[in-house]
């Protein structure tokens, strides 16, 4: 299950970024874990997503979108 911060769902409404392509970076993205943290980072189609997972949850933090 994906859960969409009130933050991040405020960026994807700026940069003009869906639910579903959030996902399909998550899913299909190069993943990385931030050191010292429990942050994941995934990359894919210009667009940067930052979440964390618990189980099969993921809390989507922020996006960030290339220009």
């Amino acid at each position: 299950m994906f859960i969409f911060s009130e933050h991040v769902l405020d960026k994807m409404d700026g940069y003009g970024i869906d639910k579903e392509e959030v996902k399909s970076v998550v899913i299909k993205g190069m993943k990385w874990k931030e050191k010292n943290t429990e942050k994941w980072h995934a990359r894919a189609f210009g667009i940067e997503v930052v979440f964390l997972k618990e189980d099969s949850n993921m809390f989507i933090i922020t996006v960030y979108a290339e220009d």
